[in-house]
């Protein structure tokens, strides 16, 4: 019993039930400056240098309170150079504040919380860091380092996608530099906001001239590396070395090649952009290929796909050893298609309480505020004010009918808000859920457009015996084929955990054709299970107001399924008579354009 115990007590917290808690900081560290400097390989740190990084720390823990996430913040510097990141002792004197928001916790045994994995969300300001991490590793040298940046624009196909990481329209970001960078090796991404004297990027669009040259210094180095590596793989059996050297030299000759070939084809535009894949090597030299093109044999000129090579103007990189930051580069983990609340709380916080301004004018234009102390834009406890419309009449009847156990017209919220009374998962484009009017109707509606929609404030559970309904619109000319409009009833073993469901999903036709119903159920063995389809007769995307009512009935054992008071479905054995629901939801899985949303109201649960 006590290895069970300590079991369960070791099971993650569900993340639904604490983002929207204020967890806060592990500690808030209010930091008073360095004394000591620091040394790391050929980087020197003086202690005015770190006592910036303690400057920047206390102005991230200012901005923002974790929210469904522990949070801790760490001092840091360049990275210590060791076997596997040789290529960025090029890189310039960084150093700064980075925060950590954890999102896998649990209990322990005296009920605390503690970390459960290390999965965090990530938020840094940095003096002279360089953003991404994308290097071109076989041309850095120690002393230039070299990368790319791909961005949205090159990354990103999702139109809604790239309208959210653009920030140029934010006010508190407006006047900077401001770019998201896809994290390698995942879709996500980081926001980047670039504070430099008068706008003036330290990073420099190198040509293909320069390309080509740092490729052909980076081969002797390459070389080198790679038969290394023979001998101590061979461990000084001569015969075995001088094979993999010969096929190594075979190589190396097949590079130069490529690089004679490349050098040939450019020579009279040696001075153009270099733009190549986000992660160019040497191996691209290999069979010929064009180092410019990235394998575009139908438009070899397209630049589509391919993004700049930048370096550190090195005027500034030997700046970066002085004092003084040369910039500072605000980052942190945002891509709206993951749909993470801790993410998108703490993208919300950083662009509305960070402040921007106050963090340029400290480093670039200090005259501006001599004496003044940091203060965040907004303070980091800020919560949106609700406001809470008078309830139309017919919400106001059914709220005084002793049948009625729930009932939602929406008629409480303003246009544009979200839903009073209820949770909200935004969609992959980062677009939420809110209330709005439909021409030709009277009500109001809450437009679900990839997004998830919880009622708050449905007590719980249901009876056991009841008749629900409600409503749906989709606009004319509905995408046929677009995601449908999913209700889920549940019964929860934990938050979050579905052990018993009825799953509900509509989808119109097109053209006046009819829509479908996709009923799935789960239940004990000896009730309705699995997923049947049935027609939607009459719901069609052809009309300017396409709309139709939705009434599922539970009695005992049997439940009925409607569509406009037709019933479409009915299972006399379909669940336990004593089983009671506990969750619902109204969820669509993605929406892809202007016409793909659904409209939902008049949400009714009786007791029968």
């Amino acid at each position: 019993m006590i290895f069970c115990h300590s079991l369960s007590i070791a099971q993650p917290i569900p993340p639904e039930s604490i983002e929207d808690s204020v967890i806060g900081w592990m500690k808030v560290y209010h930091f008073k400056g360095t004394k000591e400097p620091q040394k790391v390989d050929n980087k020197y740190y003086t202690s005015a240098q770190l006592s910036i990084c303690d400057t920047l720390a206390n102005w991230i823990q200012a901005s923002y309170i974790p929210k469904g996430g522990w949070g801790d913040i760490k001092k840091a510097v360049s990275d210590k150079l060791g076997l596997f990141n040789q290529f960025t002792e090029g890189k310039p004197q960084s150093y700064g504040a980075k925060s950590a928001t954890y999102t896998e916790l649990k209990y322990n045994s005296s009920h605390k919380m503690e970390l459960y994995t290390s999965a965090n969300i990530y938020w840094g300001v940095f003096a002279n860091k360089v953003p991404g991490d994308w290097p071109v590793r076989d041309i850095c040298s120690p002393t230039q380092y070299y990368f790319t940046m791909p961005s949205a624009e090159t990354e990103e196909e999702n139109v809604k996608i790239k309208q959210q990481l653009d920030l140029t329209n934010q006010v508190n970001i407006k006047p900077y530099i401001s770019f998201w960078i896809k994290n390698m090796g995942f879709g996500r991404g980081v926001e980047n906001v670039l504070l430099c004297k008068d706008n003036k990027s330290p990073f420099i669009k190198i040509t293909k001239g320069e390309y080509l040259q740092a490729l052909e210094s980076g081969l002797s180095g390459y070389y080198a590396s790679e038969k290394k590596k023979i001998i101590e793989q061979e461990q000084g059996i001569q015969s075995r070395i001088d094979v993999s050297v010969k096929y190594l030299d075979e190589k190396m000759e097949r590079f130069n090649e490529g690089l004679r070939k490349n050098r040939e084809k450019y020579k009279n535009r040696l001075g153009e952009l270099a733009l190549t894949s986000t992660q160019p090597s040497i191996s691209d030299l290999d069979n010929g290929n064009d180092l410019f093109s990235y394998g575009k044999l139908t438009d070899p000129e397209s630049t589509a796909g391919r993004v700049p090579v930048y370096k550190i103007d090195p005027v500034m990189a030997e700046l970066c050893k002085k004092d003084k930051p040369q910039w500072i580069l605000v980052s942190w983990d945002y891509y709206p298609g993951a749909i993470d609340p801790v993410e998108k709380q703490q993208h919300e916080a950083i662009i509305n309480n960070f402040n921007f301004e106050y963090v340029y004018n400290f480093f670039f234009a200090p005259e501006k505020v001599k004496g003044q102390p940091y203060t965040p834009l907004r303070s980091p406890l800020y919560q949106k004010t609700v406001v809470v419309m008078e309830k139309s009449e017919i919400s106001k009847k059914n709220t005084l009918d002793n049948s009625v156990y729930f009932y939602e017209d929406f008629s409480t919220t303003d246009i544009g808000q979200n839903p009073n009374g209820w949770k909200v998962k935004a969609n992959i484009a980062g677009a939420s859920c809110v209330v709005t009017t439909v021409e030709g109707t009277s009500d109001k509606w809450a437009t679900i457009e990839g997004s998830n929609l919880v009622p708050n404030n449905l007590k719980k559970p249901l009876p056991p015996n009841f008749t629900f309904s409600y409503d749906v619109i989709v606009p004319e000319n509905f995408t046929w084929g677009a995601k449908g409009l999913v209700l889920l009833l549940s019964k929860e073993k934990n938050l979050g955990v579905v052990e018993d469901f009825i799953r509900l999903k509509i989808r119109p036709g097109s053209g006046g054709s009819d829509g479908e119903v996709e009923l799935e159920t789960k239940f004990p063995s000896e009730y309705a299970n699995g997923t049947k389809w049935y027609v939607a007769t009459g719901f069609s995307n052809n009309k300017k107001i396409n709309r139709i009512n939705v009434t599922i009935k539970k009695s005992g054992e049997a439940i009925q399924f409607f569509i406009d008071k037709k019933m479409i479905a009915e299972y006399v054995k379909g669940m336990p008579s004593d089983m009671v629901f506990n969750a619902l939801s109204f969820d669509m899985g993605r929406s892809d354009g202007e016409t793909e949303k659904y409209y939902i109201g008049n949400i009714k649960i009786t007791k029968d």
